[in-house]
């Protein structure tokens, strides 16, 4: 009896070990950004000052992360402009799909798999067919960016924009093109490492008694209502097609 108890928990233990899943790296929320000028837990009368509504923690998933080796995945975000010559600029930006192709429209896909965004950079004028074309530049964003900011949800022109000293919440809304409709009783959403601040969107386009300071890697959402995701639903860019199984 004690020799079939023995056979009975080995055959056990064997089904249990051939259910053991792994977990794949992509569909664990990433480890947040290295936070730029952290913001508080508690409104202080700077914030109030500026038009801030709340403040929370926030845990992710974010735009932009750390991440060792700094290979891109399924679900990244990639954007490059072509800029400084006019008729040649143009911007693309699209979702890495989940089989790690990375293809913005009218052009052929990326692989990504166990790339960079530099490696996307440096192959970028080639693969898009774009000729040696003095003064013309192009600037690529993603994840991995450190020296740019985000807005997206209800805008004319959401996507990566490269920051710079002195921007407020009003200007980088402004680069968006602003609302793209009128919305009385929306909120703009700020990220900014692991906290969020919300403010009303009227009072960011009027203008407050003190300006709020956009720092790099701050990821900004307008939306309708107040609760907010940083989501492909939220930041109004259609959603990667689903992993089929």
């Amino acid at each position: 009896m004690k020799r079939l108890m023995l056979g009975m928990l080995s055959v056990l233990a064997w089904i249990g070990c051939g259910e053991v899943v792994d977990v794949g790296e992509a569909e664990r929320p990433p480890p947040g950004p290295p936070a730029v000028g952290q913001l508080p837990l508690e409104l202080t009368p700077e914030l109030q000052a500026a038009g801030a509504q709340a403040i929370a923690n926030y845990g992710g998933p974010w735009t932009f992360r750390r991440d060792p080796q700094g290979f891109l995945r399924e679900g990244d975000l990639l954007q490059v402009d072509v800029v400084g010559v006019p008729g040649l600029e143009k911007r693309y930006l699209e979702y890495v799909n989940h089989e790690s192709l990375w293809q913005p429209e009218g052009l052929p896909p990326f692989k990504t798999r166990h790339r960079t965004q530099q490696t996307i950079a440096q192959e970028f004028p080639r693969r898009a067919r774009i000729p040696p074309t003095p003064g013309l530049r192009i600037r690529v964003f993603g994840p991995y960016s450190t020296d740019c900011y985000y807005v997206g949800g209800e805008v004319r022109q959401w996507g990566f924009y490269p920051w710079q000293e002195g921007l407020t919440l009003q200007q980088a809304l402004a680069s968006a093109g602003g609302p793209r409709r009128n919305m009385p009783n929306a909120s703009v959403h700020l990220v900014r490492g692991d906290r969020r601040v919300t403010f009303l969107l009227k009072d960011v386009l009027s203008g407050t008694p003190r300006p709020f300071w956009v720092k790099p890697m701050d990821e900004i959402s307008v939306l309708e209502g107040h609760e907010m995701k940083f989501d492909a639903r939220k930041l109004g860019v259609p959603p990667p097609l689903p992993r089929e199984r």
